[in-house]
């Protein structure tokens, strides 16, 4: 989804008994781009592994961090169980506006995306969330709004309950060749240093 090759993640926060959006803060805010995986079942007792892909860091501003140009709408939503994907919208006519609200960033809300909102986890990281898509959609030239992201469902009223929650950051894998390359760059250091010692006195 990313289009980077091999990624590395880095599990910094994993939901305990308890926990709220407080503790989400305090291990993800300020730490780069996350993806944010969570356990989300309905009403009706169905159960799905959902999440967002965030290219920003979190922070507890209680503002929306706004991508004005498509070139940085870069987040998306997914629902792994489904294997559906949704986009950040881009501009259009009539609504080049909607897609810029990338996610919401409150000390209150737990990982919360877009502006409907279009996946909102509350403060006890636990009940009455909900998904009402609005500026992610399946295909970002064409809206898809006010279904859930779980089930395609319209929403009607904050139903979901969140049952695990994990975030990770992201980095790089380096490929072989990269690491072959550092290799014989190592190589060429330790025979250059060697080359400069000092002879030894007689």
């Amino acid at each position: 989804w990313l289009g980077e090759g091999r990624l590395a993640l880095t599990n910094i926060y994993s939901k305990a008994a308890g926990d709220t959006s407080a503790d989400f803060h305090k291990a993800s805010d300020g730490k780069g781009r996350t993806f944010s995986v969570m356990e989300a079942t309905n009403a009706q007792g169905q159960t799905w592994l959902i999440g967002g892909y965030n290219p920003q860091s979190w922070n507890s501003s209680g503002n929306f961090h706004q991508t004005p140009a498509d070139a940085e709408r870069t987040g998306f939503l997914f629902n792994l169980t489904s294997g559906a994907l949704h986009r950040q919208m881009l501009s259009q006519e009539n609504s080049e506006s909607t897609g810029s609200y990338q996610t919401y960033n409150a000390a209150n809300t737990g990982p919360t995306f877009g502006l409907g909102h279009d996946l909102y986890v509350p403060e006890d990281l636990t009940h009455n969330g909900y998904s009402w898509l609005y500026s992610y959609s399946a295909d970002p030239m064409q809206p898809q709004q006010r279904l859930s992201l779980l089930d395609g469902s319209v929403y009607v009223t904050p139903d979901i309950t969140y049952g695990a929650i994990q975030i990770f950051t992201i980095s790089a894998v380096p490929e072989p060749a990269t690491y072959g390359l550092l290799l014989a760059g190592l190589g060429v250091l330790v025979v250059a240093r060697r080359g400069r010692r000092p002879a030894s006195l007689a």
